[in-house]
């Protein structure tokens, strides 16, 4: 972002606040702001620090819980944002300082396999008994323990008609699902929270929605950005068959979410839009 746009950031002197109570002083010209997600503004500085920022009430209130997430996380064999400030509540804003991960995002297609079965078996093997209570609720960030319900109720009606039974039909099938024993879940492991050094997974970030759920909730998130083929060779056929179930309902999770985050009309519409299309060319049978 431009130094003429950045001098005018209402959240600027928030951002100068965290890096102040990281001992660290650099120039709003060597900023590097990335303000496209939903929840969160994240201004990376230097390859040393990120400084994630709060964007409305909801991330607000979660900040401090989600943190110490990050602080207890184990060590991986990828790197994982780690708290470099405490939470800091500045000009309006709540904002953190977190350890810099290097690496960019794959673009989406076919990755190593044995990339993605590590990734998700290291997830499986963590003792998250002594964080669990900080963790999200599965789903919390769109509907959590009525997020069947958000689905049915708030979320089907406003597709098109004709795409209404397919929706329903695939929440009923992950509904009838048998239950798994839950393990430390991501929540978001799409493509954009994945970085890479060429093959070389390097690090994971945007863990704000990890909790304790079925691990094929992950997996479907991998199969959708890098492949089914490929997350076919990561993982066992009852995991990669609960993934393709799973990955059904995610449109209509986004769409869920933005009602549960006030996002605008023009935000939702194109929220259910985008679930129509998925419906449109995945789901509803051609008909004769």
């Amino acid at each position: 972002m431009p130094w003429s746009s950045l001098q005018h950031l209402p959240f600027a002197r928030a951002v100068e606040a965290v890096l102040a109570e990281a001992g660290i002083t650099a120039d709003r010209g060597d900023w590097e702001v990335h303000a496209g997600g939903s929840a969160h503004v994240v201004v990376n500085v230097g390859h040393v620090i990120s400084v994630r920022i709060a964007k409305n009430p909801t991330s607000c209130a979660h900040v401090e819980r989600r943190t110490e997430v990050l602080r207890r996380l184990p060590r991986f064999s990828f790197a994982t944002p780690r708290p470099l400030t405490g939470v800091v509540r500045s000009d309006g804003y709540t904002g953190v300082g977190l350890t810099w991960v290097p690496g960019v995002p794959h673009p989406p297609g076919h990755v190593d396999p044995a990339v993605l079965h590590r990734v998700l078996t290291e997830l499986a093997g963590v003792d998250a008994s002594g964080f669990a209570r900080h963790l999200d609720r599965p789903g919390q960030h769109w509907g959590g323990h009525r997020r069947r319900h958000v689905l049915l109720d708030e979320v089907i009606p406003r597709l098109l008609p004709r795409n209404r039974d397919a929706a329903r039909h695939a929440v009923a099938e992950l509904a009838a699902l048998p239950t798994v024993a839950p393990t430390l879940v991501h929540g978001d492991l799409m493509g954009h929270n994945m970085l890479w050094d060429g093959a070389q997974l390097t690090g994971v970030i945007d863990w704000d929605h990890a909790c304790l759920y079925d691990p094929a909730h992950d997996a479907a998130s991998l199969g959708l950005w890098y492949g089914w083929d490929a997350l076919r060779g990561a993982v066992s056929e009852g995991v990669y068959e609960r993934a393709r179930l799973h990955a059904r309902t995610f449109p209509l999770q986004a769409v869920a979410y933005a009602l549960h985050h006030d996002l605008d009309t023009a935000q939702v519409n194109q929220a259910v839009a985008r679930a129509d299309d998925w419906i449109e060319a995945n789901l509803r049978v051609p008909s004769a």
